[in-house]
């Protein structure tokens, strides 16, 4: 049930006070040999006017074969035309080149050859990935032929990989799965500062993947979202490397933790390969408003942010544009809402500002604002509820917010 809801470990979160802090939480031919060579092709009768050497079919292969070869020589024939061109190859990391058409050989008066084979098309794009998908190889050029075809588009975007890309297993930990262990340690400030970083099974140090850092609320710890951060593990299929931050006496302090976070973020960094274009920070209660702290501090670093009931930590840097998810349970407002939460993300993104719906009873609504810059929406979802961060709707025992969470990231991240 919905009413009165609390996460599982919002319970432990001490309630906002004061909050003004927002979080949100795509002629098949025959073989080739020209019918009309006999009485054309192999030489006609001197002066008369033979019947030119029939065109050369093009080759009718996939994946990149070349086209037949064109009619013989006649001696006075009319001009061969060329074989059509070889379709290009199949893509893989790009297709393979396909073949231009052999030079079609017919006879004209003067005895030169007839037309080349059009160009071979491109191979078909390569896929998008992480690295940039290479594109195919240009068809190359038939004989006398067209202008060679256009190779492949490439990936849509290349990663930014991260300095850990390339080495050996590195030196931390991966956490269990449904485990908050092993701990990794990290000295910052003359403090020993512990951190759980979970990479995929398969992961490959020649893959950069994206990052998601996991901020729990007051007086929480490791524990707190570190088994399932953020109920993401089992929703990311592998593609996504998890780090969860722990305050020290489960309250987060600015400038302290923006240095300990900063650290953590270096050496995940230096030891296993990220994508450092697609790093995104969720936090709940005090630990979403640690990451309005971060996303202020470090302008440019964060691909998207999450925040549910954020509040808790100021003053709050300058904030710089970033995709926001913001939620909020309704028995929070009229201390918070809307305003305090993703409203001060949606001014910095450019997007329309106006009130939106709010969850009925029993139930939640996302809605994005409008007019936000491209690349960087906000969402705003309210639900009917306290605080916390895995809200479920009346009659679900399922939360709805991981799901609409990575579905959230995902056009951003992949």
């Amino acid at each position: 049930m919905s009413r009165n809801k609390s996460s599982v470990v919002g319970t432990r979160c001490h309630p906002l006070i004061g909050l003004g802090l927002a979080i949100a939480l795509g002629c098949s031919a025959s073989d080739g040999s020209g019918t009309g060579g006999a009485s054309g092709g192999e030489g006609g009768t001197a002066g008369a006017s033979a019947t030119g050497g029939a065109t050369g079919s093009g080759g009718a292969a996939t994946g990149g074969s070349s086209g037949g070869s064109g009619g013989k020589t006649g001696s006075g024939g009319t001009i061969g035309t060329g074989g059509t061109p070889g379709t290009g190859g199949t893509p893989a990391t790009g297709g393979n080149p396909g073949t231009g058409g052999n030079t079609g050989v017919g006879g004209h008066t003067s005895g030169s050859g007839g037309d080349g084979g059009k160009a071979g098309g491109g191979g078909a794009a390569g896929s998008a990935g992480r690295t940039g998908g290479t594109g195919g190889s240009a068809g190359a050029t038939g004989g006398g032929g067209a202008v060679a075809g256009t190779g492949g588009t490439g990936g849509s975007t290349g990663a930014k990989m991260s300095a850990g890309c390339g080495k050996a297993p590195p030196t931390l930990k991966s956490a269990t799965v449904g485990q908050a262990t092993p701990v990794n340690s990290i000295s910052v400030g003359g403090m020993d500062r512990q951190f759980l970083v979970r990479w995929p099974t398969d992961y490959a140090n020649t893959k950069a993947y994206p990052l998601h850092i996991g901020l729990h609320g007051a007086n929480g710890n490791l524990a707190e979202n570190g088994k399932d951060n953020f109920g993401l593990w089992t929703l990311s299929k592998n593609s996504t490397i998890f780090v969860t931050l722990a305050a020290v006496s489960g309250l987060w302090s600015g400038a302290r933790d923006l240095e300990y976070t900063n650290a953590v973020l270096k050496q995940v960094e230096s030891e296993l390969c990220i994508d450092t274009s697609k790093v995104v920070l969720e936090g709940f209660s005090q630990g979403g408003a640690m990451s309005w702290y971060l996303t202020g501090s470090l302008p440019g670093v964060f691909r998207a942010v999450v925040g549910h009931s954020g509040g808790g930590v100021s003053p709050i840097p300058a904030l710089s544009p970033v995709a926001y998810l913001g939620s909020l349970g309704t028995q929070e407002m009229p201390n918070n809402s809307q305003t305090t939460q993703t409203d001060q993300f949606a001014k910095v993104n450019g997007c329309t500002i106006e009130t939106l719906p709010t969850a009925g009873t029993g139930t939640h609504v996302c809605t994005p604002y409008k007019n936000c810059k491209d690349g960087f929406p906000v969402t705003w979802c309210s639900y009917d509820g306290g605080h916390g961060f895995q809200d479920t709707d009346t009659g679900s025992s399922t939360t709805w917010v991981p799901a609409t969470v990575w579905a959230f990231l995902m056009p951003l991240l992949f």
